[in-house]
């Protein structure tokens, strides 16, 4: 209903007919007023009133969705009423300016149709809230409420929520748009205090920022047809338009090996109704082969060869739900684990001779194992999936016995897993925990729950969870605690008795796809350790980041974007050797042969077993990494993790792991400087949140002897620092710049802190 109106002041006498306006228009919230402006009920005039004769001139908002300072800015200087709210309703809502960045009045009018008189915003506040409506293709609310289970769980309108404190704590509003990496690559955001979206689309989208890791305007705009195209509405266009025609929002090429080489190889884009392509008959579909060694070269032989054979379509094609099948002539669903080793076995010359193309429309296959990302992308980008020729299509056990009679193809088993769970007093999270281990699609073979003396309910609930388990589940107590995580991982691994060890800790959560990713990398008998991307959640669930990229994409911004398997020697000297890459070991999977003797090695560690642990077991074979975040890590105030005695004894470890790296693997001098340019800067930035603050590094007594530990070691390799020093500088302003707690004086202040503590370690060694 139209809010009633109630003058009840002489002053308003003259704004009668504005008073009716804005009483009629639904965009005057009284309630939501009175509890921003209090002052208003101070002085004695009703809400509307207060902002007829005071508000309005003030800079007041008279609705959460309605922000004058954001109006004024895209309608000055066409602005024809002083009051913005009055000039949006008489004027600059049929001229089109929104009356705020979180509003698309050209969207919400193909929504809602007929707007019954009253204004987009007006509608929208009437109508369109009560049923649910996103007013912006920007905002998902079902995946704001995924991504935000303590906004689902008060029951809070997810829009509205976002609108008033979600987007300002760096939440984002949908997929399309990753705030938190946003606010981290533009220090200038942090700086100023901006909210990370309406920034984007005041400034950042003209300025040419980009406005998530995956969406490159630059390109995109290079690659439209649409001349109307522009950097400024290239996001827009791009949820409207550009995911309803498959275009390719980024140039990234990933390595030939790639296991996604062959599609992302190429930008590509698909015009016309999806309905129309997927209509159409195949002639062959093939779906990426395999990051095994025998297949790499095959991969690059495949791509040639669907450039050169005649008459073949390439098509990229999504899994279909279990039990449907996709266009095509024959499926087949690889989306099932026993088949995930298929894409090892199989080369193109063998595959495509095996066929001999008798089928007129060929063979699909739907590899969702081979491809993870493939799926998972077209998933987040809603792309819409049809059941189509549903009885043309073999069945699975067809397809088996086909391949197995024609090319001796025959599903490796696969391995068997322990999950381990060390626990200390967590049990608000350990429901959710042992949920996300049951509900894995491949599920573990044993779980062994390791309760370190804990003082809540944890026991209670584990031994709630082992009645109603399948799964073998043993319960492993402490009668006291013993002051270490390490040691119940050593406990925990001299019961496993399967091939693989996932150590799960128990206040983390996992995708139900963790473990069958995981043990599908282990198809390569070389691989010891395979781990996932992970999302960053708080003590309510929260998304805080939806990867670690924040943290690895200053050593590297293409290497996390893609899967890969690297030799373990090689991993360390790229990364390892700079800072622990694996933050959160529940998103790492190990052979049980390579961890029981690394587990040997981390005894006396506190803070950096884990990193140890890692750097033993790569030693040993290769690793695996898997791009998707399968893994949820929370970061609770006061863990392991952070903070506390870790300022210095974490430091002390670190160049103990260091020293080790230096002396046993061949760095490069550019190495060396990075990676003690990292340990530095971490000392010097947990130093700022210490009240008393304390010695520089090069001075702490605390670390005396670690430092003439890591001299004699680096003496021996004589790294000339200043022949990097440029390169040094650059990666330590970049961590600077990636701190989102500093503000632009406190980040060049501890740069230069940091470049003058490696000066006298550089001189130390000259």
């Amino acid at each position: 209903m139209p809010m009633s109106l109630k003058i009840g002041n002489l002053k308003a006498a003259p704004h009668l007919a504005s008073l009716l306006l804005i009483a009629h228009s639904r965009i005057f919230d009284a309630n939501w007023y009175k509890t921003e402006y209090p002052e208003s009920v101070a002085r004695g005039f009703s809400p509307l009133v207060h902002y007829l004769l005071e508000g309005a001139r003030q800079g007041a908002r008279p609705h959460i969705l309605f922000d004058p300072a954001w109006y004024r800015r895209s309608r000055a200087p066409t602005q024809r009423d002083q009051d913005p709210l009055l000039d949006y309703i008489k004027y600059g809502a049929a001229e089109g300016f929104e009356p705020s960045p979180y509003f698309s009045s050209s969207y919400y009018r193909k929504l809602a149709g007929d707007l019954r008189g009253l204004t987009p915003l007006g509608h929208f506040i009437a109508h369109g809230l009560p049923r649910g409506v996103s007013p912006t293709l920007l905002f998902d609310r079902d995946w704001y409420l995924s991504q935000n289970p303590d906004v689902r769980e008060v029951g809070f309108d997810p829009f509205l929520h976002f609108v008033a404190s979600g987007s300002r704590d760096g939440r984002s509003p949908g997929p399309l748009f990753d705030a938190s990496w946003y606010r981290m690559k533009n220090a200038d955001v942090r700086d100023r205090g901006f909210d990370p979206l309406p920034h984007y689309l005041a400034f950042g989208a003209a300025e040419g920022r980009k406005p998530h890791e995956r969406f490159d305007p630059a390109f995109y705009v290079a690659k439209a047809s649409d001349p109307l195209v522009t950097p400024e509405n290239a996001l827009v266009e791009y949820a409207e338009v550009g995911r309803e025609q498959w275009r390719s929002s980024h140039a990234f090429l990933p390595p030939p090996d790639s296991p996604v080489a062959a599609f992302e190889q190429f930008p590509w884009r698909h015009s016309g109704s999806p309905r129309e392509r997927f209509d159409a008959p195949f002639r062959v579909l093939i779906v990426d082969l395999a990051p095994s060694p025998s297949a790499r070269a095959r991969n690059i032989e495949l791509r040639c060869a669907l450039n050169t054979l005649p008459q073949l379509d390439v098509h990229i094609l999504t899994n279909a739900p279990p039990g449907f099948a996709q266009a095509g002539g024959a499926t087949l669903d690889l989306s099932r684990s026993e088949f995930a080793s298929l894409d090892h076995a199989i080369v193109v010359d063998r595959l495509l001779r095996a066929l001999k193309f008798r089928d007129p429309r060929a063979l699909v296959i739907e590899a969702e194992n081979a491809s993870p990302q493939l799926p998972e992308t077209c998933a987040a980008l809603n792309l819409p999936y049809y059941r189509l020729d549903v009885d043309a299509a073999l069945s699975t056990a067809e397809w088996t016995e086909l391949l197995h009679s024609r090319m001796g193809y025959c599903a490796l088993p696969r391995p068997t897993i322990s999950v381990i769970i060390p626990n200390y007093n967590h049990a608000r999270y350990l429901d959710e925990r042992l949920k996300s281990i049951f509900a894995q699609q491949s599920p573990p073979d044993e779980i062994i729950f390791l309760d370190d003396a804990s003082a809540d309910e944890s026991l209670a609930i584990a031994r709630a969870s082992k009645a109603k388990s399948k799964i073998p589940f043993a319960i492993l107590t402490n009668p006291r605690n013993s002051g270490s995580p390490f040691k119940q991982w050593a406990k925990g691994v001299s019961h496993a008795k399967c091939d693989l060890v996932w150590i799960a800790e128990s206040d983390d959560s996992s995708d139900p796809r963790f473990l069958q990713r995981m043990a599908e990398s282990f198809t390569d008998p070389d691989v010891v350790l395979a781990y996932s991307d992970s999302e960053v959640i708080g003590t309510q669930g929260e998304i805080l980041a939806q990867s670690y990229r924040f943290y690895t994409d200053t050593l590297d911004e293409l290497k996390w974007l893609t899967g890969y398997v690297e030799s373990g020697a090689s991993e360390i000297l790229t990364t390892l050797a700079i800072k622990n890459t694996i933050p959160n070991v529940s998103s790492a999977v190990f052979k049980r042969t390579a961890l029981v003797d690394a587990i040997r090695q981390i005894q006396d560690f506190r803070y950096c077993g884990d990193w140890r642990a890692y750097l033993a077991c790569l030693r040993q074979g290769k690793i695996s990494f898997r791009p998707e975040a399968l893994n949820r890590h929370r970061q609770e105030p006061g863990g392991v993790t952070q903070g506390g005695e870790r300022a210095t004894l974490g430091v002390q470890e670190a160049l103990v792991i260091k020293q080790d790296i230096f002396a046993h693997s061949q760095c490069t001098n550019r190495v060396v400087w990075l990676s003690l340019a990292q340990t530095v800067f971490e000392y010097e930035m947990r130093s700022l949140a210490l009240a008393g603050g304390r010695p520089a590094f090069t001075a702490s007594e605390a670390l005396a002897n670690s430092l003439h530990e890591m001299s004699i070691v680096i003496g021996r390799q004589r790294p000339h620092y200043f022949a990097h020093q440029d390169e040094v500088s650059l990666y330590v302003r970049a961590l600077a710049e990636s701190s989102t707690g500093l503000d632009r004086a406190a980040r060049e202040a501890l740069v230069a802190r940091v470049l003058t503590e490696l000066r006298v370690i550089a001189k130390r060694e000259a």
